[in-house]
């Protein structure tokens, strides 16, 4: 039988649904002993949606030095042995720039616990060697990264600052150890194109790859669109300076993780769907 399936969300209910299966088809094998530590697993596949209603307090802004992270559960429960769950785990990432992201700690490959990489800033499983963007969330090498959309992005929990500094996530975007729809972040400039297409406006761009100046001075360049700012990196040894710069100074990096860029609506979709360009997301 063949079943066509409408939309992205099918498509991880469906991921979903045949991982419930494998696990089910284990119960009657000595294989899941060696599942044993993830068989909350199953429990979460059936998790209620009323998580999305919850505001929980992770941290303080004071508590976590920029390019560094910390591992909480969500949804709490104040239970060790529940907030345990693998599938409970989300890490918290506050980048070099300032920015806050809160990403599910499970890879989409299968299922294993990633870390964040300072130096690199990036996301790697220790298992299969995914690796993933910290802008995004999204798998830019190793098996993940070749799972069709949107099964190779990582859920991402919304993240709020109060005026104490004290950080709070809500709203979970996406399904643990299936993905996330992340190309939506398009949806709003796509939107302007339609109704403004002449309002100037300024968009963020995390890059597929490190890029050198002169790749990024081309990339620009053929899309009309002027450089605000540009994130990069410099190496003077073992040491890595992450460095944010304009374009007069774009030579003051070796490389280039991601550009923040002015334009009209259309010039920015366009930039979007350049090969070198995760994506473009507006900037408030």
């Amino acid at each position: 039988m063949v079943v066509k399936l409408r939309s992205c969300k099918e498509v991880r209910w469906a991921m979903a649904r045949v991982r419930r299966n494998i696990l089910k088809s284990l119960l009657g094998t000595g294989l899941i002993l060696t599942l044993a530590p993830f068989l909350s697993w199953g429990r979460f596949l059936y998790r209620e949606t009323g998580e999305r209603r919850i505001r929980q307090k992770v941290a303080n802004i004071r508590e976590i030095p920029p390019n560094s992270d910390i591992t909480f559960p969500f949804p709490r429960t104040n239970d060790p042995k529940i907030d345990s769950d693998p599938f409970r785990q989300y890490t918290l990432i506050h980048l070099p720039e300032g920015e806050l992201k809160a990403f599910s700690k499970v890879c989409v490959h299968l299922w294993c616990l990633w870390g964040y990489f300072p130096d690199r800033r990036q996301m790697q499983c220790p298992c299969h060697g995914s690796v993933y963007n910290p802008d995004s969330g999204v798998a830019i090498a190793g098996p993940a990264a070749l799972q069709p959309y949107p099964n190779n992005a990582l859920p991402e929990l919304k993240v709020e600052v109060d005026e104490n500094g004290d950080i709070y996530v809500s709203q979970p975007d996406g399904t643990v150890g299936v993905g996330r729809e992340w190309k939506k972040y398009l949806v709003p400039i796509q939107q302007l194109a339609a109704s403004s297409p002449n309002q100037e406006t300024v968009a963020y761009a995390p890059l597929w790859k490190n890029l050198e100046p002169d790749e990024v001075k081309s990339l620009i360049g053929g899309y009309g669109v002027k450089l605000e700012t540009a994130y990069g990196f410099r190496k003077e040894g073992r040491n890595t300076s992450f460095l944010t710069v304009s374009e007069t100074n774009l030579n003051d990096v070796d490389a280039v993780y991601a550009i923040e860029v002015r334009g009209r609506p259309g010039e920015l979709v366009k930039l979007a769907e350049d090969d070198r360009v995760i994506i473009a997301m507006l900037r408030s």
